[in-house]
C-alpha cells in the first residue's frame, strides 16, 4: 500500500511540475507548484519523516506559495503571458532541457544509490543544522528570493514606462 501511495504522490508531483512549466497563466502555475509541494510533503510522510513533511507544508506550501501569489497579484500578472519563444534561442533552450533530462535520468541508472538510507529527523536536528552548517545556504536562498522580487518589480516598472 505504501508503494502505491508513493507512486501516486510522485505522479501528482510530476503533474504539478508540468503545470508550472507548461501553463501560460502564472496563477495556475503557482497552483501547480502548490500541488507539487503538497505531493512532496506526502512522500516525506510516507518515508516516516513527519517533521520534514510539516516543514514542507508550512514553509513551502504555506509561505513560498503565498509569497508567489502576492507577487503575481502585485505585478498584475493575471492574464496569460504570450512570450513563447520559437526562435533559435527557444529551440536551443528546449534542446538543452531535453539533454539535461536525459543525462539526469541516465545518471540514476548508472550510479545507483545503494548506500542511501532515510534517517529519522527531528525538529532539533533541523534547527541545529539551519543555524550552523546550513546558515549560509539558508541566507543565500532568502537573498536570491529578494533579488528575484526586486528584479520583477523593476521589469514591470520599465514595462509600464514604455507603455506611456
Amino acid at each position: 500500500m505504501t508503494e502505491v501511495l508513493m507512486w501516486f504522490f510522485a505522479l501528482l508531483a510530476i503533474i504539478g511540475a508540468f503545470t508550472v512549466v507548461l501553463n501560460p497563466n502564472p496563477f495556475y502555475g503557482a497552483m501547480g507548484l502548490l500541488l507539487n509541494f503538497l505531493s512532496i510533503a506526502g512522500m516525506y510522510m510516507l518515508l516516516q519523516s513527519p517533521v520534514l513533511s510539516l516543514l514542507q507544508v508550512i514553509v513551502y506550501a504555506g509561505g513560498i506559495i503565498v509569497f508567489f501569489l502576492f507577487v503575481i497579484l502585485l505585478l498584475h500578472l493575471r492574464r496569460p503571458l504570450a512570450d513563447r519563444d520559437s526562435s533559435l534561442k527557444g529551440v536551443i533552450a528546449v534542446a538543452l532541457a531535453v539533454v539535461f533530462a536525459v543525462v539526469g535520468v541516465s545518471a540514476l541508472f548508472i550510479y545507483p544509490m545503494n548506500g542511501f538510507y532515510m534517517a529519522y529527523v527531528t525538529a532539533k536536528d533541523i534547527g541545529q543544522y539551519m543555524l550552523t552548517d546550513g546558515l549560509f545556504a539558508f541566507e543565500l536562498s532568502s537573498f536570491l528570493l529578494l533579488v528575484g522580487v526586486v528584479t520583477a518589480i523593476a521589469i514591470v516598472k520599465l514595462y509600464r514606462e514604455e507603455e506611456k
